[in-house]
């Protein structure tokens, strides 16, 4: 008796700190993202879609609001008739999204050129010398050396056309996954990914943050198959054979990738405290962990006997660099920290000097300074709804086009262009959006819930600790919030018209 109420203690105990981290660091970046540059035009930069823009949404608003039988015709549409208008909103965000990928894919610079130029020519010593110091950047390039061989192109309009197919199927995986632990929710998922993917030229970069994309929503999907008590035992097990399969591949591409294999296990242990169903956890723990081992270390030993470029791994880079790096004035890319790591021969030397700055700057901030300077990071780390765009130094390197439809569509996208704040404005009201949706989803929640909510918060947590300081980092954890937010969506509608109540009074209690 006393063990069940110890179990039972230490199971509520261990919902609570995960609502309560969950909720405190939403709060944050709910804030950040309101105070965002994104919302604030230039006034010297603004044209006449900057004005049209801003009728356009004044008249929805007020008519929203003013006229009933708008909001009855838009409901009808939109909520009536979900199911056809949101898989036609999606068609039509794919037809677009495609269209636009074919007339403006960019040379993108920082390390995403270094990647490209490897593939054109790997016997370059500068790029013999990148490799060996950012070794970590091999799987990304192997695997786009392996694209180009099967299409025998190594373009960026390939890559680019790569990359968003695999954004692409991340987006059905994540469909498929919403079908699987709530069927109602999918016109859900499908608004939100409509909108999504008509503003996210992330998507054709061909890099990292997009390339895990795929992995981590087929793990989640076997997780979600796992984890469905109507599924045969034996479907449910190669549900979470998937998971550590598909784990492996996308910690392969992405090391921060594995918050989302940590989180599913602690939260299964936690959960074991109230199913008690000791065998079937222990099982698919195991089956996890020996499905993502036997998978990772083939990856891992292509990586260290590759031939395709000659590099030095005893030069690369400690992951402990990246914990200093983290530690900076805004906790992202360090030019001094990099040159360092360059110009110090062995790993040793690179450890001593990680280590000497990380005990500096923590002595300079002192306990309630390096809170503050975590709260500030996490704002950093999810406030931009562009996810980054055009935040890295020398982010597009190629000429923008001034010509026909390319070159209005590259008005948006490209530094100098003259339609990026109405692109960043559009993108921060649907990042907005989600993350009220997480913000305002306040319920308890079961076991989906919760264990997204803890790898979202272990994906807070690693950027808070790590290099961050901007949205960039945020892309390999989109099919965690969108999936989450997909199944918050209802709570938090219902949480909005209480707090909107709460804060606009009914006309009676007004005459009363």
């Amino acid at each position: 008796m006393n063990k069940t109420k110890v179990s039972k203690k230490i199971f509520h105990l261990g919902n609570v700190v995960i609502r309560l981290f969950f909720f405190s660091l939403m709060t944050i970046s709910f804030f950040a993202v309101l105070s965002s540059a994104n919302w604030l035009p230039d006034a010297h930069t603004t044209t006449w879609l900057t004005y049209l823009m801003f009728v356009v949404l004044l008249t929805l608003l007020l008519s929203w609001l003013a006229f009933p039988k708008f909001q009855s015709f838009l409901k009808n549409i939109f909520i009536k008739h979900k199911w056809g208008t949101s898989t036609f909103c999606l068609i039509i965000a794919l037809i677009w999204q495609i269209q636009f990928v074919y007339f403006v894919h960019p040379s993108i610079g920082f390390d995403v050129s270094a990647v490209h130029n490897a593939l054109i020519n790997p016997n370059s010593p500068n790029l013999r010398g990148y490799f060996s110091v950012n070794y970590n950047n091999l799987p990304i390039l192997l695997t786009l050396h392996e694209v180009a061989n099967i299409v025998h192109s190594t373009s960026w309009f390939t890559m680019a056309i790569f990359s968003t197919i695999v954004t692409d199927l991340s987006a059905i995986i994540i469909i498929l996954t919403i079908a699987i632990i709530n069927f109602q929710k999918l016109p859900n998922i499908m608004y939100i990914l409509a909108c999504l993917l008509s503003l996210f030229p992330i998507c054709m970069i061909p890099y990292t943050d997009v390339w895990c994309l795929l992995p981590i929503s087929f793990s989640i999907l076997g997780w979600s198959i796992a984890y469905k008590k109507s599924f045969p035992l034996i479907i449910r097990f190669l549900g979470i054979i998937l998971t550590g399969v598909s784990l492996a591949c996308g910690t392969w591409i992405k090391p921060s990738v594995a918050v989302w294999g940590i989180a599913v296990l602690l939260s299964s242990l936690l959960y074991l405290l109230k199913n008690k169903k000791i065998i079937l956890t222990s099982l698919f723990s195991i089956t996890i962990i020996i499905s993502f081992a036997l998978t990772y270390q083939p990856l891992k030993k292509i990586v260290n006997t590759q031939h395709y470029i000659i590099v030095n791994q005893k030069r690369q880079i400690p992951m402990i660099h990246f914990i200093n790096v983290g530690l900076t004035h805004d906790g992202a890319y360090d030019p001094k920290a990099a040159l360092a790591m360059d110009m110090l021969p062995t790993k040793k030397q690179k450890v001593t000097y990680s280590k000497k700055m990380i005990k500096k700057r923590l002595q300079q901030r002192g306990i309630l300074g390096y809170l503050a300077f975590l709260v500030r990071k996490q704002g950093l780390n999810t406030a931009d709804g562009t996810f980054g765009w055009l935040h890295e130094g020398h982010f597009i390197i190629s000429r923008q086009s001034k010509v026909g439809w390319k070159g209005f569509l590259s008005e948006f996208i490209y530094p100098n262009g003259k339609y990026v704040i109405e692109f960043k404005f559009i993108t921060q009201i649907l990042w907005t959006i989600i993350i009220s949706l997480l913000l305002f989803g306040f319920q308890k929640g079961g076991y989906t819930i919760q264990t997204l909510r803890l790898a979202l918060v272990g994906g807070f947590m690693f950027l808070l600790l790590f290099e961050g300081g901007r949205s960039r980092y945020l892309v390999q954890f989109i099919p965690i919030i969108l999936i989450l937010a997909t199944l918050s969506t209802d709570v938090a509608l219902v949480n909005y018209k209480r707090i909107l109540a709460a804060i606009i009074p009914r006309k009676e209690e007004k005459h009363a």
